[in-house]
């Protein structure tokens, strides 16, 4: 499912202070009021409300809310932006326990489902100089995926020069056409891999 991000999260700014994971996710959104007194309680309303997500569903091209179970009785929230989990104001690898993401953070909603695009524009294809959310989804994937060719200057909407590289190192590997533009071919190659858009 597509989704569009609706409220910025900013990691720079998220909070610090430990014992106090659903502030500090707050802080990071800049919502600076609180609906819930702590990430369990938050963890089950989100369930309440229908808006906890499966983990194995989690696009790359957002920034949202990750519950964790503990052994604290309130709780664990984290924050997924764009591939890179961020838990009171740093990054962590390889979290465990993860129980869901949520849509929203404290009752505002941080990301919408939009409707399916198809994953090529109404050209066909992908090349160098355009920019879309798509390639963003693209980027993410590149990068999760293929780390060893895509370089994180690859993240983001715009089709440059990093993200034309490690397209065309795939296409290489896969031994299609190296044009460095995402076209049927690749795409479907890229779906081999597991690239669901």
């Amino acid at each position: 499912m597509p989704y569009e991000q609706t409220k910025q999260f900013y990691p720079k700014e998220m909070g610090k202070k430990k014992g106090w994971c659903l502030q500090n996710a707050r802080i990071g959104f800049r919502i600076y009021t609180g609906k819930y007194a702590s990430a369990k309680s938050a963890y089950e309303a989100a369930k309440r409300n229908g808006t906890l997500r499966e983990m194995d569903k989690l696009p790359s091209n957002i920034s949202v809310p990750v519950y964790q179970s503990t052994t604290s009785k309130y709780g664990h929230v984290i924050v997924y932006d764009h591939g890179t989990y961020y838990s009171d104001g740093s990054v962590v690898r390889n979290p465990q326990g993860l129980l869901g993401w949520d849509i929203r953070m404290d009752g505002v909603d941080v990301v919408k489902f939009t409707q399916a695009k198809n994953f090529l524009p109404e050209k066909g294809y992908w090349k160098e100089g355009d920019c879309d959310d798509r390639i963003g989804y693209l980027a993410a994937f590149m990068r999760r995926t293929f780390p060893a060719y895509t370089s994180a200057k690859a993240l983001g909407n715009y089709y440059g020069k990093y993200i034309k590289a490690s397209i065309t190192e795939f296409q290489k590997r896969c031994q299609l056409f190296p044009d460095g533009c995402v076209g049927v071919k690749t795409y479907n190659e890229l779906k081999k891999y597991g690239f669901d858009y």
